[in-house]
């Protein structure tokens, strides 16, 4: 009864204004959920409190560390230290300027040259740098840079180099305050600032000028100092945060509220992003100055800084770089671009459903429990919940012509927002239904996709309950369709989807559309409407489809060329630009018209699996994501497409694993050493599509690709030869200019020409002796030396062909096991693919671990680990076909590719695998014995679908870690359900 009657809906609606404080009286939950990527000693970096941060001219991240100077190329971090001129490794300083690398420690100041670290004396005396903005470098020529306290100039004219004090003693003894230097930068017009004492010191052709408290500053130690585009200059000090205008006379104060710059820092933090906010470091983590108010980033947001943050750095790629004291390097993932909230910054659910923003500017989030207002009034947005909904899943919302929000949920309620009160109001339920989609029509009413139909509300205002919509008792077959989809065209057209069914309603008229004649028994659950009357429907299990009415009817066509990688659709939108968004459990894919781009938690979105209406386009066309782990809001969906430029770059040459300092048309010696090319792509955004090309002339004509950086020649014969090397990447179509060393491999002493003359001279002498001596015999002796030539000859190519199959089988084998090591491996597994693909074949990655093996090392010593690890190869080269391989991946991994397998074929041969390890103890010294056995992780080759060599390998490793999740000793399949 309270249902059907307007009059004590409107009673309910009145009691519920009296409870609206509740809202309010939850208070803001401010700020965001970051998406952060920390790397720690796991990852390379042998040190965790960072003192400094610097970007060279070709790309690397330079760090400085308490504990040596590290280098970042995407991949990995390289450590300089003592071997490469460091005396003291406690960085205090980095500067990387016009192609040169600075660094200063507290025993000395370095410039890189090369490879070396070299330090830069004055008056034969070594230059202690002492931590902070102690470096600058005003031109190419000329560094400045604060020692012990006094300003120095380094200089280098006409091949010459002199170091000279900047400020003259008369100058230091006129203004003592020169003298007490703690800080430099140089403006943009050539003049200086410096923290000076307890002030701030600007010097230029004029003079020093000293700004002090009647300028508005505050005393204090002001170790940073930059210049903001608006050109304003920012200074931090121990305590405050100030800004000097342009043309003003008077500093600002901008420090933080909230007294959070309490604590003493040795080194502290201020640096511009890419959109020119200003960042700086806080007690409890980060802030940002952004439109005149400082945002708040702590850990909260997930910003874990230990001891605090050091160092701040905006990258070439618009990427920002956190170092931290105690808790390393931290790289923001998709900065500037995502906004991210979950539970932690107040959420009433992390799994979020649907979005709507009111006529008053605030954005509804609905969750899974209940539904949430997001206001952004000044400052930071906050977050209100509403109370008394969190057993609802708010699954879809829409605005009506007023703004006014109108929700639905899972258990088939209808509510309108108040937004005087802020409550939402009860205005309809549908029994026994699970309402889906909300849709307005032109004319007002409100149209509601179910699991048992559809229904409309012609006066939404007016009240009363849902019907069903004229027509509808003509749509036999379809009174019971699951309605999971809904989108309203450009041209007014409602339509609906169920899984194999669409209907349309327009202009009073209510068509029904049947899929399964054209698209069997796929069954479709999201829909979006396109620009020029296209729709798109997404389906689980077939992907992306497009359907237009045409003269025959309703044309439906599947999309190949969608880069869903395996993962299912779960959502589809067309927003106002004609892009379109694809939500799948593995991240999203976007197409802008001409290409697709992907997207995932490693570029910044909160969470890889979408929900609900997964994507909603607000007013600035940013695009606000709904996933099962939070919300992200995409700030600006243009820079999406704006890749960085790809480069290559070699970083080393090595054999027999000495560096070799190879420099273009630089002769080596012939070795049966592998020759090892490392590259490195200094392209640290969006790496998931990045592939390294290359080809050897002089040795192959056809080009290459592979994931892996690292690039292995193994007894390359003498010859002229080119490594050409670039980046591709494989999701865009780009790839960068190629580059080029040329170099030679001079032959064998037994290939030279000095070793066959002097072979042909013996022989020759040898002929006239014999001659000489004894002519009778002269036929013999010929014939006895054109033997002896053949046989050298033939031994001498023996020789060389068995080191050339020694030195290739040595290569290519593990020194412990004898079974094929893992770069074998990834070439067998790459042929493999290539293979299979060509053929139509499947075939089986194997990825083994031995179960408890670290407590085998532990328990009977690292030879036992070993007798044990050549136990199980020769066990699994005794248990396999004679087709299939068996390699050694690392440690106690193992690495098997069985072809012309499927799982169905190959389940048992994997299990007999798995048993012949456990089969029977492994006996070592002193008469005891080991129990062996192994977990299994199994991927299937399709050729109907096929994947990379390293995505075979990731869904293997993903099926090893669950097989130990479950109890180890087991075989798992990457299809089988986790």
């Amino acid at each position: 009864m309270i249902l059907n009657s307007w009059t004590l809906r409107t009673l309910g609606w009145t009691l519920l204004h009296l409870s609206a404080s509740c809202v309010l009286c939850l208070g803001a939950a401010r700020g965001q959920q970051l998406p952060l990527q920390s790397f720690s000693q796991q990852d390379g970096l042998g040190n965790l409190t960072v003192t400094s941060l610097a970007q060279d001219q070709t790309g690397y991240i330079w760090l400085g560390t308490e504990n040596g100077l590290f280098r970042y190329n995407g991949v990995q971090f390289e450590r300089f230290a003592q071997a490469e001129g460091l005396e003291q490794t406690s960085i205090t300083a980095l500067l990387a300027q016009d192609g040169q690398l600075w660094v200063g420690t507290y025993d000395s100041l370095y410039r890189r040259e090369g490879g070396r670290l070299v330090p830069v004396l004055y008056q034969g005396k070594r230059l202690p740098v002492w931590p902070g903005q102690m470096l600058a470098a005003p031109r190419p020529d000329t560094l400045l840079f604060i020692s012990e306290r006094k300003l120095l100039r380094r200089s280098e004219t006409g091949g010459k180099t002199t170091i000279t004090p900047y400020f003259s003693a008369r100058q230091i003894e006129r203004q003592p305050v020169l003298g007490n230097l703690i800080s430099i930068s140089v403006d943009v017009d050539g003049s200086l600032w410096l923290g000076c004492g307890e002030f701030l010191c600007h010097g230029n052709a004029d003079g020093i000028t000293v700004w002090s408290r009647e300028e508005g500053l505050p005393a204090d130690h002001w170790n940073n100092i930059i210049r903001a585009a608006d050109g304003a200059l920012w200074s931090r000090g121990a305590h405050h945060v100030v800004a000097l205008a342009a043309g003003a006379a008077r500093f600002a104060d901008r420090t933080p509220p909230g007294d959070l710059m309490r604590k003493i820092s040795q080194v502290a933090a201020l640096a511009t992003d890419a959109d020119h906010n200003i960042l700086s470091s806080i007690d409890t983590g980060l802030a940002r100055w952004r439109q005149d108010h400082w945002e708040l980033f702590e850990q909260r947001n997930g910003l874990k800084t230990g001891g605090g943050v050091t160092a701040v750095l905006s990258d070439r790629d618009r990427g920002l770089w956190v170092g931290t004291r105690g808790h390393g390097l931290i790289r923001w993932r998709g900065y500037g671009m995502w906004e991210n909230w979950t539970t932690a910054q107040g959420l009433p659910d992390d799994v979020a459903l649907s979005f709507a923003r009111d006529g008053a500017g605030r954005m509804h989030v609905g969750t899974r429990s209940g539904p949430v207002l997001m206001e952004h009034r000044s400052g930071p947005i906050a977050l209100r919940a509403v109370t008394g909904h969190t057993n609802h899943q708010w699954a879809d919302q829409a605005i009506d012509v007023r703004g006014q929000v109108w929700s639905a949920t899972y258990s088939g309620l209808l509510f309108k927002h108040d937004a005087q009160s802020g409550a939402e109001l009860q205005v309809a339920i549908l029994p026994e239904t699970i309402i889906y989609r909300l849709l307005f029509g032109a004319d007002g009413a409100l149209w509601i996709g179910a699991n048992n139909g559809v229904y409309v509300l012609e006066h939404p205002e007016r009240g009363g309950r849902p019907r069903r919509p004229v027509g509808w008792a003509a749509m036999a077959g379809f009174a019971d369709g699951n309605f999971s989809g809904a989108c309203r065209s450009k041209e007014g057209a409602l339509w609906f989807l169920s899984e194999h069914a669409l209907l349309r309603f327009h202009q009073q008229k209510l068509n029904r559309y049947a899929l399964k004649s054209q698209a069997g028994n796929v069954a479709f659950d999201s829909l979006a409407c396109g620009a020029g009357g296209a729709l798109w429907l997404g389906s689980s299990a077939t992907g992306l489809w497009q359907a237009r009415l045409g003269r025959q009817g309703l044309e439906l066509a599947q999309l190949k060329q969608v880069p869903l990688h395996n993962t299912n659709v779960l959502a589809v939108y067309e927003d106002s630009r004609g892009w379109l968004w694809v939500g799948t459990g593995g991240g999203i894919a976007v197409r802008n018209g001409t290409q697709w781009r992907r997207f995932n938690q490693n570029d910044g979105l909160v969470w890889d699996d979408l929900n609900g209406r997964a994507f909603y386009e607000d007013t600035d066309r940013s695009i606000w994501i709904a996933t099962s782990g939070g919300v992200s809001h995409l700030l600006r969906p243009e820079r999406l497409f704006a890749a960085p430029a790809l480069g290559g770059v070699l970083e080393s040459v090595t054999r027999n694993d000495q560096p070799l300092g190879l420099r273009p048309g630089m002769s080596l010696p012939w070795s049966e050493g592998a020759l090892n090319f490392n590259l490195a792509s200094l392209t640290f955004q969006h790496r998931a599509g990045l592939r390294f090309r290359y080809r050897l002339d002089g040795l192959e004509r056809a080009w290459s690709l592979a994931a892996s950086p690292g690039i292995r020649y193994a007894a390359l014969a003498p010859g002229q030869y080119r490594l050409q090397y670039g980046v591709a990447d494989l999701e865009t179509g780009a790839m960068s200019p190629p580059r080029e060393i040329a170099f030679s491999i001079t032959p064998p002493w037994w290939q030279t020409g000095i070793f066959y003359a002097v072979c042909g001279i013996t022989a020759i002498a040898a002929v006239v002796a014999f001659h000489r001596y004894r002519l009778r015999s002269l036929t013999l002796k010929n014939a006895r030396m054109e033997k002896l030539v053949r046989e050298l000859v033939r031994e001498r190519t023996l020789e060389l062909e068995q080191s050339q199959d020694a030195l290739r089988l040595r290569a290519m084998q593990d020194g412990l096991t004898k079974a094929w090591n893992r770069a074998a491996m990834m070439e067998y597994l790459e042929e493999e693919v290539l293979r299979a693909g060509q053929l139509l074949r499947p075939f089986l990655v194997v990825l083994l671990d031995l179960d408890h093996f670290k407590r085998i090392n532990d328990t009977y010593g690292h030879l036992a680990g070993d007798r044990v690890l050549r136990e199980v190869v020769a066990r699994l080269g005794s248990a396999v076909r004679s087709s299939d391989l068996v390699g050694r991946y690392g440690g106690e991994e193992f690495l098997l590719l069985l072809p012309e397998l499927d799982r169905a074929r190959g389940v048992a041969q994997v299990e007999r695998l798995r048993r012949a390890i456990e089969a029977a103890p492994v006996p070592i010294d002193d008469g005891q014995t080991i129990d062996v056995t192994a977990s299994f992780g199994v991927a299937e080759f399709d050729p109907a679908r096929p994947s990379v060599s390293l995505e075979l390998i990731g869904r293997a490793d993903a099926a090893l870690y669950r097989a130990k999740a479950q109890g180890r000793n087991r075989v798992l399949f990457d299809a089988d359900e986790p």
